[in-house]
């Protein structure tokens, strides 16, 4: 019998029940936002059995299949694309240059200076890791054949939305900046469960790449050549996608895949916290842009559908669970409905066309998939191998 994962279960019983319109709802938010009761995991393992799914598959609840799944690391790095194509032009050009600017005035001038060299090519960006991640991916955003699916407006926020990041993490040393919570709670090392494996082989001129895989997908992960997902001039550093390992023992690790379909990327999310922070300032100094929830929830969206799309940094779970934090609730209260903002609210409504999309893609993928694992598995059961 072959073994899937339970997000993979989830998927096939999404397709089984795709007339039923209110269950299939259902099992699109237990799919996008993880499973977080009890009851919850009931009612999934009554529908798996009651729908015979049981009888054709075992399904794995393992921490290892949830984290190796293919098909939601493909779903992911789909969801982030679409979700650029609908979002983008959502948002106001000048309020993100605007928050851009602010960003830049605000650096130290020795961090400036260095930031300035990088992006003007006087320093190499292979001496610092996120210059190296960075500097590759405006180089995509420009000449990557996946993003000319882009108008030349939206690659121009996603370049902007991308330095901003950049810059968040350049502030995050910066005493004055607020809700500093490095070291504490799921931000401590210990907590965040986050193992960096060791380095591979240097890629060779024959394969120059570490990974040919945009997004969360692994290098050894199955991705088509005419994929949204598949690169063709790849990556010439280690993706964080492929860095790192988790200790399951770690309290991340245990809420993460308590859920059961959110991978681990590289534990909950510094980048996002540092965005945070540094927005917190500007709106402390009434220069925050995004100062209400509609433009804060779109920025929000392409803010992590830009990283996660690019090099998999982060999974949307790791990036969303910052907003939960109660630090930052209290002092984003000035935003309305913060409280609701999580993933079903701010990737499936609101934003069905680019869920749908994603979700057809990674179905199709996971047919594929399963059709080659039970060929493999027939295979093996006769003749042993």
């Amino acid at each position: 019998m072959v073994t899937i994962s339970f997000g993979q279960a989830l998927l096939l019983l999404m397709n089984k029940y795709k007339d039923n319109t209110s269950l299939c709802n259902a099992l699109k938010q237990f799919y996008i936002q993880g499973i977080l009761s009890s009851t919850e995991l009931n009612y999934m393992k009554q529908l798996f059995s009651e729908s015979g799914l049981t009888k054709e598959y075992e399904i794995s609840y393992s921490e290892k299949e949830i984290d190796e799944d293919p098909s939601r690391r493909y779903f992911e790095t789909h969801l982030a694309f679409e979700t650029l194509l609908n979002s983008l032009d959502k948002m106001n050009g000048e309020d993100l240059l605007k928050y851009y600017q602010a960003l830049y005035n605000a650096l130290p001038e020795e961090t400036k200076n260095k930031y300035n060299s990088y992006m003007e090519g006087k320093v190499s960006p292979k001496e610092d890791n996120f210059a190296t991640e960075y500097m590759d991916a405006f180089q995509k955003v420009q000449s990557h054949k996946n993003y000319q699916k882009l108008t030349p407006g939206q690659q121009e926020k996603v370049i902007l939305i991308l330095k901003a990041s950049w810059l968040g993490v350049l502030h995050a040393k910066n005493p004055q900046i607020p809700l500093n919570l490095y070291g504490t709670g799921f931000f401590s090392e210990a907590n965040r469960g986050r193992i960096i494996k060791e380095k591979p082989s240097l890629p060779t001129e024959k394969s120059p790449y570490y990974s040919n895989h945009f997004g969360l997908m692994k290098t050894y992960m199955p991705v088509p050549r005419n994929d949204i997902a598949y690169a063709e001039n790849g990556f010439t550093f280690l993706k964080p996608s492929d860095q790192n390992t988790f200790n399951p023992e770690s309290a991340w690790a245990k809420q993460n895949f308590s859920k059961l379909v959110h991978p681990f990327s590289c534990s909950i999310s510094g980048t996002t916290l540092c965005q945070l922070r540094i927005m917190k300032k500007l709106q402390n100094e009434g220069q925050l842009p995004f100062n209400f929830q509609e433009k804060f929830t779109t920025f929000l969206k392409c803010f992590m559908s830009s990283l996660l799309f690019n090099s998999g940094g982060h999974c949307f779970n790791e990036f969303l669970s910052v907003l939960e934090i109660p630090q930052i609730k209290k002092e984003y209260s000035f935003i309305d409905g913060f409280e609701q903002i999580n993933a079903t609210t701010l990737l499936l409504h609101g934003n069905e066309d680019a869920f749908e999309k994603a979700l057809k893609d990674t179905l199709d993928y996971t047919q594929v998939l399963l059709a080659k694992k039970e060929m493999h598995n027939e295979l093996k059961t006769q003749y042993g191998f």
